[in-house]
């Protein structure tokens, strides 16, 4: 199976000459991301230097002419006995990544955030295989305060893939998709006329006029009041943007929550259903710590807000449900009925939700095996992002609603506001009032449903819950976070 981010279970700390040092130790699941044997170095005295060192490794990794795959990392400052975090700020400069004594990693590029809250890491020459890098980050000595001498350093990693600039198609050419709010080029009257090309981030005009972007609505609340138009700032997929390869898993959350003030995790531990641990749930508190017992397994009956919240703590975003489009086919020209895998056909899936609930390939294929040969049988998109449809929901900031439209696209800082909410301004938080995400994709709900249009899997361009943002939280809802590429 897989990891997207490792936190560490033991940690020692220790004071010689001027130097703190933290050494944290991770273990990892069976797949991908593991972030060992880091050390934060404080020489406030002599040179003033402050930063951080780790191994990092992951399976899989890609560097094709197409796309490649990276690590998002961010640093936190951990308050003892639960009073909460403080995000670290890198410096501009000063980092380096060497590969370890006896890899065979290609050389890394570290990219650095504009804001500085992290960086993503990836091989620079052509690639497929694991990848293992010592890394060494500088921090922001003008950030430091006294009170993290009394915190620990904790590193954290998320799998990523790097979709590129450049146009891409809504839309679906086949009638079916009209009945499930699909988008298309509308003629003078509010019909169908051929599909929209997105060709830049330029503002998009909606309506049943001829050549704008227009799609049929049953109901507002579902896909959308037709209105527009999509702002120049609201993220249109155009640009290049980096999405997380898998969805949220249960062990990230648990983990998200460790790192929260107690009365925090009385806001985003929303996990007391009487049904939670019988529909896949397996997040539980023991002792003072949330432990995840499938820390693998797709994060379900995750809220809105809730995922807000994670994306705000991890330097993050939400994606736009045209950048889910961008994702999901890329620039290929669509096909009716399509799934992200690039045909509207089942036949050859082999990953699923099995019988023991966890999301797999019934062939025992192992990922390395992930060509563009083979993405209908793993469920992969074209850039090989995994589970854009089946597993659970993605959610998406619609263009259906003007709490969605008024998305700017902004990143998380790291740090969460009262209550533990996301405070960007520009996201359309539930506990504000506001109504701008919907659901694409499909979702697995339970053993032996009817498999139809929406159980477990959806096509690309369905959008009969794209503008809903109602519901509480469900078996069959995740969330998944992107971040816009550096330039």
């Amino acid at each position: 199976m897989r990891q997207f981010m490792l936190f560490p279970k033991k940690f020692a700390l220790a004071l010689h000459t001027g130097i703190l040092l933290t050494i944290l130790a991770t273990t990892g699941l069976a797949n991908d991301l593991k972030i060992e044997n880091v050390h934060f170095i404080h020489r406030p005295e002599t040179t003033g230097e402050m930063r951080a060192m780790l191994d990092l490794s992951w399976q899989n990794a890609w560097h094709s002419n197409r796309n490649h795959d990276a690590a998002w990392i961010f640093l936190k400052f951990i308050y003892p006995n639960g009073n909460g975090y403080a995000h670290a700020t890198l410096a501009s400069d000063g980092h380096r990544a060497l590969a370890v004594p006896g890899s065979e990693a290609p050389p890394a590029q570290i990219e650095v955030s504009e804001d500085r809250t992290g960086f993503f890491i990836y091989a620079t020459k052509p690639h497929r295989g694991a990848v293992q890098w010592r890394v060494s980050v500088q921090l922001d000595t003008t950030a430091y305060q006294q009170r993290f001498r009394q915190a620990r350093l904790e590193a954290y990693g998320i799998e990523m893939v790097y979709i590129p600039e450049g146009p891409f198609t809504l839309g679906d050419p086949g009638s079916a998709a009209l009945n499930f709010g699909a988008f298309y080029k509308s003629d003078d009257n509010g019909q169908p006329n051929g599909l929209i090309r997105v060709n830049s981030e330029a503002e998009i005009s909606v309506g049943n006029i001829s050549g704008q972007l227009y799609y049929q609505s049953q109901t507002q609340d579902y896909q959308g009041d037709q209105l527009g138009p999509v702002p120049a700032a609201f993220p249109k997929g155009f640009q290049a943007f980096y999405l997380m390869k898998y969805e949220l898993n249960q062990g990230q959350y648990a983990g998200f929550l460790n790192t929260l003030s107690d009365e925090a995790t009385f806001e985003l531990f929303t996990f007391g259903g009487r049904s939670y641990f019988d529909k896949r749930g397996t997040i539980r508190l023991e002792g003072h710590k949330y432990v995840a017992g499938r820390p693998q397994r797709p994060l379900n009956f995750s809220s809105w807000d809730g995922g807000l919240a994670f994306a705000d703590w991890a330097a993050l975003r939400p994606m736009t449900e045209l950048e889910y489009t961008k994702a999901s086919r890329g620039p290929e020209t669509p096909k009716a009925g399509e799934f992200p895998w690039g045909t509207a056909s089942r036949d050859r899936l082999a990953r699923e939700v099995g019988p023991d609930d966890e999301l797999g390939m019934t062939n025992d294929w192992e990922e390395s095996k992930l060509t563009d040969q083979t993405r209908e049988v793993f469920g992969a998109s074209y850039y090989w992002v995994m589970d854009l449809a089946g597993s659970v929901w993605e959610r998406v900031i619609t263009i259906g609603k003007p709490d969605g439209r008024a998305f700017q696209g902004s990143h998380g800082d790291g740090r969460l506001g009262e209550r533990s909410h996301a405070t960007n301004d520009d996201w359309p938080h539930d506990y504000a009032g506001k109504q701008g995400h919907g659901y694409r994709g499909g979702g697995f709900y339970d053993q032996g449903m009817r498999v139809h249009e929406f159980n477990p899997h959806s096509p690309i361009a369905y959008r009969r819950y794209g503008a809903w943002s109602g519901a509480f939280p469900s078996k069959a809802y995740g969330f998944r976070c992107a971040r816009t590429a550096p330039r």
